[in-house]
């Protein structure tokens, strides 16, 4: 799918390398300001903090979680904003959700959960072993980093539990769908001049920008899906709305487990033997009956 009507490619090129220039200043500049107000409320210098990480031990998670406050803010959301402030020739599409959008929304959540739950079982049968030891056990290393942090900050307590849906579902649904379906897919199709190159080139980077070996090919399918829907519906709203949502379940589950509420192995048979049967289902009739947003001749339910 060509897209001619676009800029020459220069000015897209020139545009990215902006957009990761001004990504990294506020990167440092933000981690810098959560370094300060750490030290300044907690009285926990970086080096303190630096060990805490390294030993994996996660004993200030407090601090931990106001690190990884700042750094959605300073990795996505304000980027995001100083480069549209910047670049006036861009815009963020959105309009006001219907009805008929939220109908939608629910059977490309149930296929989002079904197919990503899929694709991390087929990840978990083939392994990594094919990729060099070296870089498999640093992909290890990072998704076992992540997953003890993420479960560290899931807390039994309701003030815990709130500022969890800020911190994982919120932030990055509004900051990560602003930067990468917003601005860099735009850039990748600009770049390309193909609007599926560009979706499929923003989502491996979505994707290896996550650091989750193990959850890989599940968050790149994820994020191919909210750049087609995107792509198709030129509202951005959309693309956070379903984000929030995959984000929050996940947020929910781990909620769950933590208070008892179910059991892993429960989860995981509800997923496995309702939720994926449901999502393959759903996606025949959604596939079938072009259940899509409208573009061009596509046919739609609207």
């Amino acid at each position: 799918m060509k897209n001619k009507d676009l800029l020459p490619v220069r000015n897209y090129i020139g545009f990215f390398f902006l957009c990761i220039t001004i990504v990294l200043i506020s990167k440092i500049v933000f981690s810098m300001f959560a370094i300060g107000f750490i030290d300044a409320v907690w009285d926990l210098n970086s080096i303190e903090i630096f060990n805490d990480l390294t030993t994996k031990k996660f004993s200030f998670i407090y601090a931990h979680k106001a690190l990884a406050f700042f750094d959605q803010i300073g990795t996505f959301l304000i980027p995001s904003f100083i480069f549209l402030i910047l670049i006036k020739s861009f815009s963020i599409k959105y309009r006001t959700v219907k009805r008929t959008d939220f109908i939608k929304l629910s059977l490309y959540f149930i296929i989002l959960l079904s197919i990503t739950q899929l694709l991390f079982l087929f990840t978990d049968f083939i392994g990594i072993d094919f990729l060099p030891l070296e870089v498999s056990k640093f992909l290890e290393n990072q998704q076992e980093f992540n997953t003890k942090l993420q479960e560290g900050f899931i807390t039994s307590n309701y003030p815990g539990f709130l500022f969890n849906i800020l911190l994982l579902a919120i932030i990055p649904a509004v900051g990560e769908e602003l930067f990468f379906r917003g601005i860099l897919q735009k850039l990748c199709i600009g770049i390309f001049k193909n609007n599926i190159i560009g979706i499929i080139i923003t989502s491996f980077l979505f994707g290896v920008l996550h650091f989750q070996i193990d959850n890989l090919l599940s968050i790149i399918f994820a994020s191919i899906l909210l750049g087609l829907i995107y792509d198709y519906s030129n509202n951005l709203l959309l693309t956070i709305i379903l984000h929030f949502a995959f984000n929050l379940f996940a947020l929910l589950s781990m909620q769950a487990i933590k208070i008892n509420l179910i059991s892993e192995i429960q989860l995981e048979s509800i997923v496995n033997y309702v939720i994926i049967p449901a999502g393959v289902i759903i996606g025949i009739i959604v596939l079938a009956k072009r259940i899509f947003w409208k573009k061009e001749l596509l046919l739609s339910i609207d």
